[in-house]
């Protein structure tokens, strides 16, 4: 029997009220969490306020991480009240999976501004290199197509044209 057996109370030896109140513990973390991080219900004995301090500390986090690949869209959110409430709502309801990493969580958020009208014109050209085939690298960091080509991009209702090669992207049309 493995040691994740044994801690979740199905050990040979285990007390049986042990097993029970283990799946009620389980439940209580779960509710927290939700509340936490979903915008669940915040469970009897917990202070609301001090849960919404955290819920809050949780999503400026988020966007740190966030800020790492998109340095300004971060900025405009947090200097928007208007977009942070609209950042704050987009949080709570898509919840990041932890294998994917901020790259593409922050690149959901792009999506998710852009698809709403909502990107800020501050962070067109993170959009812009978004779209043009970025990907994260081995370090986390965001790593443009390695081929030299022209590149027609969309974001919101505007299209732009670039030309160029590895980290050296020319603007025919747009922002430069």
């Amino acid at each position: 029997m493995g040691p994740a057996e044994c801690m979740a109370g199905n050990a040979p030896d285990a007390e049986p009220g042990l097993s029970a109140a283990r799946s009620v513990l389980a439940a209580r973390q779960g509710e927290l969490v939700a509340a936490l991080v979903a915008d669940g219900p915040v469970p009897e004995g917990f202070d609301p306020e001090r849960v919404a301090a955290v819920r809050l500390g949780l999503a400026r986090k988020r966007l740190g991480s966030l800020g790492h690949h998109f340095p300004a869209l971060a900025a405009e959110v947090r200097s928007d009240p208007a977009l942070w409430e609209l950042y704050f709502s987009w949080h709570l309801s898509h919840q990041p999976r932890p294998q994917v990493g901020s790259f593409a969580d922050g690149a959901a958020l792009v999506d998710f501004l852009d698809n709403g009208g909502r990107l800020p014109a501050a962070a067109t050209r993170e959009a812009l290199m978004l779209r043009m085939d970025t990907s994260p690298g081995p370090d986390s960091r965001r790593i443009p197509a390695r081929w030299f080509g022209v590149r027609h991009v969309r974001v919101g209702a505007r299209r732009w044209w670039a030309v160029g090669s590895n980290r050296r992207w020319v603007w025919v049309s747009g922002p430069r």
